[in-house]
C-alpha cells in the first residue's frame, strides 16, 4: 500500500512540474513587452506554449514591434532578433509552421534582412557539418517550406513579396546549387502574376545579379518603407547566429537520412553569396547597401566597419 501511494505520489509531482512549464496564451501575452525588451527570452516563452498557442503568439508579438515608436532599423533589429529567438523555442514538427508565420507577419522592408540573416545563420545547408544534404533533398526541403509559407500568406497583405521573400532566403541558404533551384522555386508560386514578377522583375535585384543588389522593386509593389541601413541595424548584437536549425525543418520534411554528403559548391548566380562573404564588413559586397532606397547615387558612403576577426559572443549581425 506504501508503495502504491508512493508511485501515485510521484505521479502527481510530475504532473505539478508539468504544469508549471506550461504557460497560458494569456500568460504569454502579458510578456509580450518583456520578450521585446529582452528577445533572448523570447526562447523561453515559445517552450511553455502549446504548438497552436506559438503560432499565434509570435504573430502578436510582431503586431507590437510593428507598432513599436522608433526608426525602421530599430524594428528591424527587434524583428531578427525576437523572431530567431522564437524558432529556437519551436515545438516538434512546429518549426516550418513559425517560419512560415515569420514572412507572414514581419513587414516587408524588414524582410529584407531577415531573409538574408536566416540564410546565413539558420538555414544555411552547410551550418552544420554533420548533417549534410543531396541536391535533391535540399530541394523537397525548399519547396515544403515554401508551400508552408504560401499556405500561410494566402491571407497576408502583399503575399507575392513575401513568398518571394521566402524564396531568397531558400536561394541564398542553398550556397548556389543545385542551379535550377530558382526555377524549381519560382514554379511552386501559385499565382501566375506573383511567378511572372519574381522571375523577371524581382529576384535579380534582389540578389545583385548584374547589378547593384536593391530590393526596390518588391518594396515599391509592396507599398513598403525603406530598406533598413544594415550599418544601424548592427547597433543591436545578433546574438543567436550559428543557430543552424536547418536539421530541424529537414527533419519535419521527413528526410532523416544525410548520408548523400555533398561539397558546398558557389554558384555563379550569386554575386557575393551570404556564407561567404560578410556583407557587414566588406565595403564592396552588392549585400553591404548603404544607402536608402530611391537615394542620390551621390550621397557619401559611410566608412566601413574594420575588419573584425571573426564572430564573438555580442557581435552585431
Amino acid at each position: 500500500m506504501k508503495k502504491l501511494l508512493m508511485v501515485i505520489a510521484m505521479v502527481l509531482a510530475g504532473t505539478l512540474v508539468a504544469q508549471d512549464k506550461a504557460m497560458t496564451l494569456a500568460d504569454a501575452r502579458g510578456k509580450i513587452g518583456d520578450v521585446i525588451a529582452d528577445p533572448a527570452s523570447m526562447t523561453s516563452v515559445m517552450k511553455q506554449l502549446s504548438a497552436a498557442d506559438q503560432t499565434t503568439y509570435l504573430a502578436d508579438v510582431n503586431a507590437a514591434i510593428a507598432k513599436m515608436p522608433g526608426s525602421t532599423e530599430e524594428k528591424t533589429s527587434k524583428f531578427l532578433n525576437v523572431d530567431a529567438a522564437a524558432l529556437k523555442g519551436a515545438k516538434e514538427n512546429n518549426l516550418t509552421a513559425l517560419v512560415a508565420e515569420v514572412f507572414a507577419t514581419v513587414p516587408p522592408e524588414s524582410l529584407t534582412v531577415v531573409n538574408e540573416r536566416f540564410a546565413a545563420d539558420m538555414f544555411n545547408r552547410a551550418a552544420d557539418p554533420s548533417k549534410t544534404y543531396t541536391d535533391e533533398q535540399y530541394t523537397e526541403i525548399a519547396k515544403t517550406v515554401l508551400n508552408k509559407v504560401q499556405d500561410r500568406t494566402a491571407t497576408a497583405d502583399n503575399a507575392g513579396v513575401r513568398d518571394t521573400f521566402a524564396i531568397l532566403m531558400l536561394l541564398r541558404a542553398s550556397n548556389g546549387t543545385p542551379a535550377d533551384l530558382r526555377d524549381t522555386l519560382v514554379n511552386e508560386l501559385r499565382d501566375p502574376t506573383t511567378k511572372e514578377l519574381a522571375q523577371n522583375e524581382w529576384i535579380s535585384p534582389a540578389l545583385g545579379q548584374g547589378q547593384e543588389k536593391t530590393y526596390d522593386p518588391m518594396l515599391g509593389a509592396s507599398n513598403a518603407g525603406d530598406q533598413p541601413n544594415l550599418d544601424m541595424v548592427l547597433d543591436v548584437p545578433w546574438t543567436l547566429a550559428n543557430e543552424a536549425l536547418m536539421g530541424d525543418i529537414a527533419s519535419e520534411c521527413s528526410l532523416g537520412d544525410y548520408s548523400g554528403a555533398i561539397t558546398p559548391q558557389l554558384s555563379p548566380i550569386f554575386d557575393d553569396p551570404v556564407i561567404r562573404v560578410s556583407r557587414m564588413t566588406d565595403p564592396n559586397s552588392p549585400y553591404n547597401p548603404r544607402s536608402r532606397r530611391g537615394s542620390d547615387k551621390t550621397t557619401p558612403v559611410i566608412p566601413p566597419f574594420p575588419p573584425e576577426p571573426g564572430p564573438y559572443q555580442g557581435q552585431g549581425l
